[in-house]
């Protein structure tokens, strides 16, 4: 009886001394259902003081495909993590950054990768955030961000010979006009890009300029006047306010930018990302030659391109595909920049734009050197410019902010079998992308009117 009556005390008395079961974290994710560029903001409150804990986040594309990022953080005195004011101690990034879980998202280990970029062509991104402790998951929240804003409409484009999308802010308008363009992939240019610009109040025309049906099959030859033609017909447009109308494009697209722009009066702003203010061969000689045609023509006459054949190290670009690195193209263009007569006679008469121009390019670009090129634009427009170069990004700095850039430092040229290098950090290019973005926007709003 007194062994039962001692254990009973035990019990009452130890039970006493526990007190209440502790309080589940609280995690904090969002704000949800704002458009993919607005900050992202997590914080796990109610933890352990001085544990670790690991914070995830988690989201699957439009091809099944899931992607995963994470970050193990020291609990303060508090019991809180906040992403916004620490760095984790491991994961899948490092230093203080509040998008990190967002751009550092990665496919599993041998998963095949066929893109830079997440296949997400809908109108929003599901991810789910959460905590985990001594690998048990204790809190997660579901966070949606959107790639286009409600109301956005996209109209396909096959009129007057133009071939692209038209994407359309919420309301009638009139909305400024912009001229999407993009690189040396031909095709449509991105839609998750003409679709958050025309969140950001502008209405966007996504044109292809070869690589589609109706259009050339490859990159020779194109018409400035169809690029000038897509420029009238976006004025014409009812939807488009009275003026002149914006041209972004990035890399071969960004050099087309800033030809668009000296040729006719009615674009009154450019930005060239990755761009170049020389122009360029065809990627692909054409009628048999064994000689690059133009990339452009005007009035039917070859616009006089640059050719990196008394230049280039031939070898070059293949020296690190021997040591089992990706491949770079910028060394094929080694001693470009100092071609002399040839290159005055390759650039862009880009002081005859009617308007200012943004110049974007990464400082470690891989791909082709575009921080030069653009820097022979840069001089030739004088005070009419900015150049920002990037510090630390290559080559795909034109995206939609704060999607994964785990795969644009290097791409898949072959997948399965070969790279192509990029340039850049992971962190350095998601910097880069969201403040080029945020400057473009800038840009049009400045020069062409729109949301404020």
């Amino acid at each position: 009886m007194r062994r039962y009556v001692f254990a009973l005390l035990t019990a009452v008395l130890l039970g006493g001394c526990a007190g209440p079961p502790p309080a589940r974290p609280v995690l904090e994710a969002g704000p949800d259902g704002l458009l993919i560029d607005e900050p992202l903001r997590v914080a796990v409150s109610g933890l352990e003081p001085g544990s670790r804990a690991t914070v995830w986040a988690r989201m699957t594309d439009d091809r099944g495909q899931p992607w995963t990022s994470w970050a193990v953080f020291g609990v303060d005195g508090t019991g809180r993590v906040d992403l916004a004011g620490q760095a984790p101690v491991g994961g899948s990034y490092s230093g203080t950054d509040p998008q990190g879980l967002l751009w550092s998202m990665r496919l599993p280990d041998g998963a095949p990768v066929t893109d830079p970029r997440p296949a997400l062509d809908g109108g929003e991104v599901a991810f789910t955030i959460g905590v985990d402790v001594a690998g048990r998951t204790l809190a997660r929240e579901a966070l949606v961000r959107r790639l286009r804003a409600p109301g956005v409409r996209s109209l396909p484009v096959a009129e007057d010979g133009l071939v692209g999308d038209l994407y359309l802010p919420p309301g009638d308008g009139p909305h400024p006009g912009v001229v999407l363009l993009g690189g040396s992939e031909g095709g449509r240019p991105n839609p998750r890009l003409g679709g958050l610009l025309a969140s950001r109040g502008f209405a966007t025309l996504g044109l292809a300029y070869f690589g589609v049906e109706g259009l050339p099959p490859a990159l020779g030859r194109i018409p400035v006047e169809y690029g000038t033609r897509a420029v009238d017909w976006l004025r014409s447009r009812p939807e488009v306010a009275d003026g002149q109308v914006g041209v972004v494009g990035h890399s071969k697209g960004g050099e087309l930018a800033l030809l668009l722009g000296s040729a006719t009066p009615h674009v009154g702003a450019v930005a060239s990302v990755a761009g170049s203010g020389v122009v360029f061969g065809g990627i692909v000689a054409q009628d048999g030659s064994s000689q690059p045609v133009s990339s452009w023509t005007r009035g039917g006459v070859d616009v006089p391109p640059l050719t990196s054949e008394s230049t280039a190290n031939p070898l070059g670009a293949l020296l690190p595909v021997a040591h089992g690195r990706p491949l770079r193209f910028d060394s094929t263009f080694a001693g470009l920049l100092d071609a002399g007569p040839a290159l005055d006679q390759a650039s862009i008469p880009v002081e005859d734009i009617n308007g200012e121009a943004l110049l974007v390019s990464g400082q470690t670009d891989e791909l082709w050197p575009s921080s030069g090129l653009l820097d022979i634009a840069a001089r030739r427009l004088g005070d009419r410019a900015e150049h920002v170069v990037e510090p630390g990004a290559g080559h795909f700095i034109l995206d939609v902010p704060n999607l994964p850039t785990t795969y644009t430092t290097a791409f898949p040229l072959v997948p399965g079998l070969l790279w192509t290098a990029g340039g850049g950090t992971a962190r350095a290019d998601a910097a880069a992308t969201a403040d080029t973005f945020r400057r473009v926007v800038g840009l049009f709003e400045a020069e062409l009117g729109g949301q404020r």
